[in-house]
């Protein structure tokens, strides 16, 4: 991947402030499809900083995911002294979370380890499979699942982007995970393609 450094130095012009936080991370690039280990040096309510192995190209769309704080949509602005600059794309709802939950670790030293969902998530739920949209009908796991989306434990990982079919219910696969995909439920009456 092509890296570009840039002496770009925003800190006077920055929104928010900027806290030193050493936490582990996952940053992924839904365009390339893929992921990649990181250590996330500072957060701000408006982004971060990172460092990673591969630090993808700048102005990429990327999803940083912190355990313990959450996943968050961001653009990659700068390139500087081997740290990754990241633009958050987030609500005003999100960014204030995120900002208190960069302050309870300033103060504490710990993550928010009990994040209420938007909705409550369950196992309950027994798939053993999902399809394609070529036919194919792949065998699965549920992981756990909410009103919003499931995560499955599957071999096969479709791309992201794919629409999927579990049951009635049609999904887009959102993103890969160890054990499989995680996949946003679309409309109740969507239906993008039929397998029967």
């Amino acid at each position: 991947m092509l890296r570009t450094s840039t002496s770009l130095c925003d800190a006077e012009k920055r929104e928010f402030d900027r806290y030193p936080i050493a936490l582990s991370g996952k940053i992924f690039l839904p365009a390339e499809d893929a992921s990649f280990d990181c250590q996330v040096m500072n957060l701000s309510g408006g982004g971060g900083g990172i460092k990673c192995s591969e630090p993808p190209p700048l102005r990429s769309f990327v999803i940083l995911y912190i355990d313990g704080i959450g996943r968050f949509k961001a653009l990659t602005t700068r390139y500087v002294d081997g740290e990754l600059g990241l633009q958050f794309i987030c609500n005003e709802e999100k960014r204030e979370r995120l900002l208190k939950d960069i302050l309870h670790f300033v103060m504490h030293g710990t993550k928010v380890s009990t994040r209420t969902r938007r909705h409550a998530r369950s196992t309950a739920v027994k798939w053993s499979h999902f399809l394609r949209p070529n036919g194919d009908c792949v065998r699965c796991e549920a992981l756990d699942l909410s009103l919003q989306g499931i995560s499955l434990k599957t071999k096969v990982r479709p791309p992201v982007g794919e629409i999927t079919r579990l049951g009635r219910v049609y999904g887009r696969v959102v993103r890969h995970h160890e054990d499989g995909v995680a996949i946003e439920f679309l409309e109740p009456n969507a239906r993008p393609f039929d397998v029967d």
